[in-house]
């Protein structure tokens, strides 16, 4: 119940930030950029026109702020409308590091991700809301037909009987108006970024036999944004906070500030996530190797990858599951239909002649 309080606390009018495809382009051109020489203000206004017309104020404060001088990353965050946080602490942490163009690509590498996992997603759960709109509508078209041929008999009866507020078919319409309005509403919510999305994500993530996939892909985001900060040369502290931030998985989320408290302690990267008892196993085994012998940017960048292609793998197998409740549902209404009707037409009319 506080998840789902949660989903509405963050409501405000404004628009949605820019979407994970606009930004791979913008980062990527940006690193050309400032690989290629340019500064930051000049980058920015070659590379600005990538992010759509849907920000024109945001995007004229950044460029007034780096005429004035200031920090790219500074500008970036006072602009949360426009550019998520991750965008403002990459870009940080590549002006600290002097390696600005690395944390442009490596942005363009995680939003190019970012947009695979969501088209993989969204592909494989099309098709089975497609047939549960199908099924919704064929229910309601039975029971309309229902609603005229178990009438009276009399035509003139026929209209107010089966659109009057008493009849099974009126009650129908009026729970699918409520629940597709509802769904409407939550989904246009959620694309203009008045709901917190992170709380749906964290109910999905505690129901039983649905939750792995939205866990996977919460590690896949946490490992490669701990690549690219470790990468950087960002301190662990900073590390860790920045890539739990991203996993946007409350399960994950949670656990910022124990690991925090181990790292604090001097403890490796391994120690600090095996206490919370969390995060997978083959996650830890992978960490463990990967401090020993040093390669813990390339090892992550291949855990996300694994995490990526499991949650792929597993959302498919969720779709097939969906798919067959679906026509499980439509298969036992039709057989309840068909009893229905064999009473009404048959049956009845028997006893009415025995009796």
């Amino acid at each position: 119940m506080k998840l789902l309080l949660n989903c509405f606390s963050d409501v405000a009018v404004r628009m949605p930030t820019v979407s994970s495809k606009r930004l791979a382009s913008f980062c990527r051109q940006m690193g050309i950029s400032l690989n290629a020489g340019l500064d930051s203000r000049k980058a920015f206004d070659t590379c600005q026109h990538l992010l759509g017309k849907g920000h024109t104020a945001s995007l004229s404060l950044i460029s007034r702020e780096l005429n004035a001088g200031n920090a790219l990353h500074e500008s970036i965050h006072k602009c949360p409308g426009t550019f998520p946080p991750l965008m403002s602490m990459m870009v940080q942490v590549g002006e600290l590091s002097g390696k600005t163009e690395s944390a442009f690509i490596g942005l363009a590498d995680y939003y190019d991700n970012r947009v695979a996992l969501i088209r993989g997603f969204v592909k494989s759960v099309t098709w089975p809301v497609l047939q549960f709109v199908i099924a919704t509508g064929v229910v309601g078209l039975v029971l309309f037909i229902m609603g005229m041929l178990l009438g009276n008999g009399e035509a003139g009866d026929l209209l107010p009987n089966w659109l009057s507020e008493d009849t099974l078919f009126s009650k129908y319409c009026g729970l699918m108006l409520v629940f597709y309005g509802f769904a409407v509403g939550i989904g246009y919510g959620m694309y203009m970024q008045w709901l917190n999305i992170e709380a749906f994500v964290g109910i999905l993530s505690l129901l039983p036999g649905v939750k792995h996939p939205f866990l996977n892909l919460a590690m896949s985001r946490f490992c490669w944004t701990f690549s690219l900060v470790h990468n950087a040369g960002v301190d662990a502290e900073r590390s860790v906070t920045m890539a739990i931030k991203s996993s946007g998985n409350p399960v994950y989320i949670k656990t910022l500030e124990p690991v925090l408290r181990v790292i604090r302690n001097n403890d490796d990267f391994y120690s600090a996530f095996a206490k919370t008892k969390t995060y997978p196993a083959s996650f830890l085994s992978a960490l463990m190797t990967a401090e020993q012998a040093g390669t813990i940017s390339e090892s992550l960048w291949r855990e996300a990858e694994t995490f990526r292609t499991k949650a792929e793998s597993q959302l498919q197998w969720l779709s097939k599951v969906c798919t067959g409740l679906i026509y499980g549902g439509v298969a036992i209404f039709i057989i309840i239909m068909i009893f229905v009707f064999y009473k009404a037409f048959i049956l009845n009319p028997l006893n009415t002649i025995l009796g």
